[in-house]
């Protein structure tokens, strides 16, 4: 007999009937395939249900009804495209690495830092970039696609990807091609058929576990004209790593709930709700399930839930001492490629492991994870080595029970993704958040409180969560760090405006989800008009782009562009890297009196450039405004952050040596930019000068921790945006915008329209101030709501103030470089010009030679 339906179900049903697009949340068991059912059943359409796994597919389809084709992406990228390679695939058993090598024409060793990479290696990497780029929604291989290298510095991955990176071009040619020689996968031809934009044979479209969605799925879905119906949990979303997207979150549709689990009852809800919270999901389920669901200690459950493979061993590890036959899903394969390698490193051999090919030995492998941070991600598993031995974890692996025979199965939270037992315990694995060295709590991180979330709802009956007893201690201490409203010690009020809209709690976020609920209709606008753009351009030739700087850099060149200097923000760099209180990571007081030298060079150069434009030519512009960029980093920061260049100064850096370090493909990427700006902002250029505001501040800036924004210009508020991926812009930028819009209390700016500026598309998305607050839900004034916005966050100030004085943490002098408000406008609402603004004697005395020895460059 068939399940009435709820009544979360039936709304989303009503709304599916009504034709509108839909992104549904479905917590843990909450029924989201016989919801999806229910749709396809109210309609006669067409309809397609798309799941990336297949045996998930094959089950839906002896489930729906006949107007619901089920399928994987996979299935139908091969019908489209697949087929035509289908002797490829047949004839494309695994290629010996050398024999890639000879068809890429690879001859000889790669000597990269002293270390040699073998031909066989770089056909192993060459491939792997290829299959990486065939999981992203690029249209070109670049080097970035190549796995990060253990053992190499940054610089090293960079030389080795430039280098290989021809050959990875010259491998997708031939994949391409139906002659071709290389080894052919099912990915390609999903690649090919995503880049060829395709349109699905459906009236609607429900695309399951939404909240992990392969890239190149999550672009055609959001591509297609007929009624889209994404499912699943965001809270769920633990593939990140693997470059799985959460289409849901900022999909541009009505979103609605599924919060009634049938997999278990109201105890283990109440664990779940407790873990949705950590992960700032506004889900919380009730549980429907097994009545006597409850928490309590497991001797011998049916799973043990761990945080990674080194757990998992250890439980493994625990339960054939004591004779229980136990399976580890997914089988041993991991641990006993990791246990060989270890063994071959040990006896001074090199290995072929794909992680450690680059080790002479195990102790280099030892050095590197408490040496290099990078190496981060190794350390558990060669503590589970060094703590056990690669014998015994290889005799543990031969021991493994298939699991058919085991009485217990020990698995990875990721790999216990959409299954269930009866009984449930979670490993020891998880660690509580550390605090600071002040004794401060740090906060969860989000990722980790969603894998705890998805561990603690696969039980249906029993749950134990001895593994998660730190959990009660990290909340008193967080619930001491929050009250009054404080994150880290610190009032939210005196966060910055992009701070504070991290924190749905925060006084400006509450604002605006009271005020301005409408956010999903401006961002459905935004990306109905951003349908059809070209694809950004950005660096091909680099492994690791510095991507924070080069939009910095970017937004410096508009500046410059409209006769205007980078802003105050890297003259308090500048000063913060030189005389200012020593930072974390800065370098040696020689070195720091060095770059400030450097930086007040860089500062008179602009001013100079701004006085005569025909000064420097668009490559030296570039290479200083990049180096601007890092000093405006240490400001934000509050430090020298590990890949800032300016970390590695000496008493001898000068700003020529800091130019000449800039890569190269930051100047052909800013080049690329700036040529996509010519016409957008021709306009722009010929405005009276005190039309032309550049990083104005506003008079609300003061009421919290600063606000600052790209351009004012004739009343247009513009922000820009240098990101390659634009359709993910959303709630957040959409918030931005509205907060510096109603920030300016005073109407000092006259601010008529707002818009994003996408700065690798070359292309401008405006609204009119009315229009904007209007699709944002509000029929309140533009004045009101500026007056309203004032007095809530002053009264959050007060709050703040009265909390410190009640025994909360103080927050005079706790604000971090990275959130101090800048200085505020003059009364005056334009920039002067550069000039008046501060002269080159303001910073330091001239420096001779500053451009003729950037023109020699």
């Amino acid at each position: 007999m068939a399940m009435k339906p709820t009544e979360e179900q039936q709304a989303a049903r009503e709304v599916f009937v009504a034709g509108r697009d839909l992104a549904l949340v479905a917590g843990a068991g909450t029924g989201k395939t016989s919801t999806l059912m229910l749709m396809g059943s109210a309609t006669k359409k067409r309809g397609l249900y798309i799941s990336f796994n297949r045996a998930i597919a094959d089950d839906a389809r002896g489930r729906f009804d006949w107007n619901v084709e089920c399928r994987t992406a996979h299935s139908l990228a091969f019908k489209a495209v697949g087929k035509n390679y289908g002797p490829r695939l047949e004839s494309s058993a695994r290629i010996p690495a050398k024999q890639t090598a000879r068809l890429l024409g690879i001859t000889s060793d790669l000597m990269v830092e002293g270390t040699k990479i073998t031909i066989a290696h770089q056909a192993r990497l060459v491939m792997g970039m290829v299959r990486r780029f065939c999981y992203t929604t690029d249209r070109q291989v670049m080097a970035r696609h190549m796995d990060r290298l253990n053992g190499l510095s940054a610089q090293g991955q960079d030389f080795a990807a430039r280098t290989l990176l021809p050959y990875a071009v010259k491998a997708w040619d031939d994949i391409q091609s139906l002659d071709g020689r290389l080894r052919f996968e099912h990915d390609f031809y999903m690649k090919m058929w995503a880049m060829g934009e395709p349109v699905l044979p459906a009236d609607f479209i429900l695309l399951d576990e939404a909240q992990d969605t392969n890239p190149v799925l999550e672009e055609i879905f959001l591509n297609q004209t007929a009624q889209r119906i994404c499912v699943g949990d965001p809270a769920q979303q633990i593939y990140g790593w693997r470059s799985a997207k959460d289409v849901m979150t900022g999909f541009p549709a009505e979103h609605l709930h599924l919060t009634q689990s049938f997999r278990f009852g109201p105890r283990v809800a109440e664990e779940a709700n407790r873990w949705l919270k950590h992960a700032e999901s506004d889900l919380r389920l009730t549980g429907s399930g097994a009545v006597d669901s409850r928490l309590g200690p497991l001797s011998e459950p049916d799973a043990v839930l761990c945080r990674g493979n080194a757990d998992a061993m250890q439980e493994v590890l625990g339960f054939l001492d004591d004779g229980v036959p136990v399976a580890l899903a997914g089988g041993g394969s991991a641990l006993e490629r990791i246990a060989n390698a270890a063994l071959e490193l040990q006896a001074g051999r090199r290995t072929s492991h794909p992680e450690l090919f680059l080790f002479n030995s195990w102790g280099e492998v030892q050095e590197y994870v408490e040496q290099d941070k990078a190496g981060q991600d190794l350390k558990a598993i060669v503590k589970l080595v060094d703590d056990y031995g690669a014998p015994l974890i290889l005799k543990a692996v031969a021991h493994l029970s298939p699991k058919e025979a085991a009485r217990v199965t020990v698995s990875t939270v990721h790999k216990a993704k959409g299954r269930e037992w009866d009984t449930v315990r979670v490993g020891e694995g998880f660690a509580p958040p550390p605090a600071t060295d002040e004794g401060r709590q740090l906060p969860m991180r989000l990722d980790e409180a969603r894998l705890v979330y998805v561990a603690v709802t696969r039980a249906r009956h029993q749950l134990d969560t001895r593994g998660l007893s730190w959990v009660g201690g990290y909340e008193k201490a967080m619930a001491i760090e929050e009250k009054d409203g404080t994150i880290g010690g610190i009032p939210m009020v005196h966060l910055s405006l992009t701070g504070q809209l991290q924190y749905t709690t925060s006084p400006l976020s509450r604002f605006m989800a009271e005020h301005l609920p409408g956010s999903g209709a401006v961002v459905s606008d935004y990306q109905r008009r951003i349908a059809g753009l070209p694809h950004p351009v950005q660096p091909v030739d680099v492994q690791y782009p510095d991507w924070p700087a080069l939009g910095h850099a970017v937004d410096y060149r508009l500046r410059l562009s409209l006769g205007r200097p980078p802003g105050e923000a890297v003259v308090q760099g500048v000063h913060g890297a030189g005389l200012g209180q020593r930072h974390v990571g800065a370098p040696a007081d020689d070195a720091r009196m060095a770059l400030h030298a450097a930086g007040l060079e860089l500062l008179a150069t602009v001013d100079e450039y701004l006085a005569r434009p025909a000064a420097l030519d668009d490559e030296q512009l570039s290479r200083l405004c990049f180096v601007a960029a890092h000093f405006e980093d240490v400001f934000r920061s509050g430090q020298f952050r590990r890949h800032n260049p300016l970390a590695g100064a000496t008493g001898a850096t000068t700003l020529d040596q800091l130019c000449a370090d800039v890569p190269p493909y930051v100047v052909e990427d800013l080049r690329r930019q700036m040529e996509l700006a010519e016409e957008p902002f021709k306009a722009f250029r010929s405005l009276p000068s005190e039309d032309r505001v550049c990083g104005p501040g506003f008079a609300g800036s003061a009421d919290i921790g600063g606000a600052d924004a790209d351009f004012i210009l004739d009343g247009l508020l513009l922000d820009c945006k240098a990101s390659t991926r634009p359709q993910r812009l959303g709630r957040d930028e959409i918030y931005q915008l509205a907060g510096y819009l109603l920030l300016d209390y005073d109407d000092d700016y006259g601010i008529d329209q707002v818009g994003l500026y996408l700065a690798r598309q070359g292309h401008l998305v405006l609204w009119g101030a009315d229009e904007f607050l209007s699709r944002l839900g509000t029929k309140t004034s533009l004045g009101r709501l500026r007056s309203q916005l004032r007095t809530h966050l002053r009264a959050a100030a007060r709050t703040a103030v009265w909390g410190s004085a009640l025994g909360g943490a103080p927050h005079h002098g706790a604000t971090p470089a990275r959130q101090r408000a800048l200085p505020k406008p003059s009364s005056a609402p334009t920039c002067p010009p550069p000039a008046a603004t501060r002269s080159a004697a303001s910073w330091a005395t001239s420096a001779p030679g500053t451009l003729s020895t950037l023109r020699r460059r």
